[in-house]
Order: structure tokens, then C-alpha cells, then sequence
């Protein structure tokens, strides 16, 4: 199938029209027609109705997911060609959840010196993770969720979720808090866009425990600050800030405490997918090692 058509396909579909698709295009507006008719004559369909405005056809609709299928595939297969043909270093995108690019992929990027394959960051709020890789907008990501089946992953390590309140007497040598004991303080969390929340909610809940949302914020630095002005405790898996104490949240009947599981996962048909194990295996190291030097 020819690609170049597919791109005027997928022009025309996102613009709306084939005017506005022709513009973006810096073409003609009848040669861009031309092109869409040769592609319905080699489809056996109509993908657009008549007129100016050149709505999309239900097979229209059916066919765009196919389209960009085969146009990410296209260049994938290109970016793999050039890395045999020039022996070109392979970039990798990665996505992840604000607070974990902060303080987990960021760093390990800056560590992993000239040789390392990262070389770009998406920031994705955690429920829209793994569409990242659906839409072949990143080549991995580490997500707090479980991925889903046809994914391979590994666990690069669990982030514990902390109670953070400002230092005083009762807490500056302490380095635990029960669920108990949090449930009576106000609470400034984030919503449930963040696993933090949920997973927060789950262990009040299983506990049998009430508590009080005084503060829901969309940002962590929200949710610090306000603690650190001594109207909540801030309960988030993020690096404390405003000299905050951060005190691990334990359960009885838990071994360990309070956290958040670490999933970092690609597509393993993927043209790099050894190279993405790789790097997903040096970002686990990379965490245990940086996790053992923080809790020490």
C-alpha cells in the first residue's frame, strides 16, 4: 500500500476537510483529491462524502487506526534500517508519571553518560500511561500500574508513599507512622488520577479506617506545601520538600510498608526491544542502587 497515500488519508481525516488537509500539506486542493479517489479505487470504499467539507465515512472512521498503524510500523521499520545501514546510536523515548521522570528517569539519564539510549521524556499523568505505547509515542514507560497482557515488563522497584510533616519534637527521630495514626491527622493528597490515591484509599479502606481529605490537589507541590504550612500531613510518594519529615506508613499484618509498585514496559515486537530490555534492566539497577544510598 502506498504510504504517501496514507499520509493524505490521515491529512484529510484529522483537518476535516480536504481544503484545510491541502493547506497543511502546502499542495493543491484537486491533487490532493485526485490522491484520496486513487486510494478509495484501490480500497473498494468511500471514505469521504461529497462536498467541501469531506466528512469521514464509517469506513473512514474504521480504516484511521489502520493508517497510523501502518504508518508507525513504516517508520519503525525505517529507524531500523538506518541503525544497521549507519551504525546510528538507537534514541529511545520514555513516559512516565510526573514525580517518577523527577526523581527516577531524569536522574538515571543524567547518570547513564554518552552511551545510554534515552534521549527523550514524555510526562503522562499515570492512567494514560500505557496509550503512550498504543500510539507510539514513546518506546517504553514505566507506569504504577500493571500493564496489560501482550506487554513485556519487569518491576524496577517500589516507591514507598510517605506521610510528610513538618520536624518537631514528637517526629524528628522518628522513621515510621502507622495507617492508624495517619487516619488522625487532615490529609492533603492528590486525586485519583494518581495511583498514589487509589492505593492510599484501598489501605484505608481494607483497614476499616475513616479519614479526612481536608486538601485535594492536582500537584504534589501542592499538597507539600500545605503541610509544611501545618494545615495537613501530605501523603505522597514524591521527594519531600519544604524540609518536610518524611515517615514510612506501615500496616499491620504488612511486611512492608506503604508503596507503589515500579512497572517499566514496551512493546516486544518492537524493532529495539533488546535494546529496551537492556535499558529496563540498567534503570532497576539504577533504582535498587539509588534506593539503598536514600535509605541508608
Amino acid at each position: 500500500m502506498d504510504l504517501r497515500l496514507l499520509s493524505y488519508f490521515l491529512a484529510v481525516f484529522d483537518a476535516g476537510s480536504i481544503s484545510a488537509a491541502a493547506r497543511e500539506l502546502h499542495i493543491g486542493q484537486p491533487s490532493l483529491s485526485r490522491q484520496i479517489r486513487n486510494l478509495e479505487r484501490s480500497l473498494g470504499v468511500s471514505l469521504f462524502t461529497a462536498g467541501p467539507k469531506a466528512s469521514a465515512t464509517p469506513a473512514a472512521i474504521a480504516f484511521a487506526p489502520i493508517a497510523r498503524d501502518l504508518m508507525a510500523r513504516a517508520e519503525q521499520a525505517e529507524a531500523t534500517i538506518k541503525s544497521m545501514d549507519h551504525n546510528e546510536a538507537i534514541r529511545l523515548t520514555i513516559a512516565g508519571p510526573p514525580t517518577t521522570v523527577a526523581d527516577v528517569i531524569a536522574p538515571f539519564i543524567a547518570q547513564s553518560g554518552a552511551q545510554g539510549l534515552l534521549a527523550n521524556i514524555r510526562e503522562v499523568l499515570p492512567n494514560a500511561i500505557y496509550r503512550e505505547l498504543a500510539q507510539y509515542r514513546a518506546d517504553l514507560v514505566v507506569g504504577t500500574s500493571p500493564p496489560p497482557a501482550h506487554l513485556e515488563y519487569i518491576v524496577i522497584g517500589y516507591s514507598p508513599i510517605l506521610a510528610q510533616l513538618p520536624e518537631d519534637k514528637k517526629n524528628v527521630k522518628k522513621r515510621e507512622i502507622t495507617l492508624a495514626e495517619v487516619a488522625t491527622y487532615p490529609i492533603a493528597i492528590v486525586d485519583d488520577n494518581h495511583n498514589v490515591r487509589r492505593l492510599f484509599d484501598q489501605a484505608i479502606s481494607e483497614a476499616g479506617l475513616s479519614v479526612q481529605i481536608a486538601f485535594e490537589t492536582q500537584s504534589t507541590q501542592a499538597s507539600q506545601a500545605l503541610a509544611a504550612a501545618n494545615r495537613a500531613v501530605c501523603i505522597s510518594s514524591d521527594d519531600p520538600r519544604f524540609n518536610l519529615h518524611p515517615l514510612f506508613i506501615t500496616i499491620p499484618g504488612r511486611k512492608n510498608p506503604l508503596s507503589i509498585t515500579l512497572f517499566c514496559a514496551w512493546d516486544p515486537g518492537h524493532f529495539a526491544a533488546e535494546q529496551i530490555k537492556a535499558t529496563a534492566l540498567f534503570l532497576h539497577q539504577f533504582y535498587e542502587t539509588q534506593r539503598l544510598v536514600t535509605t541508608v
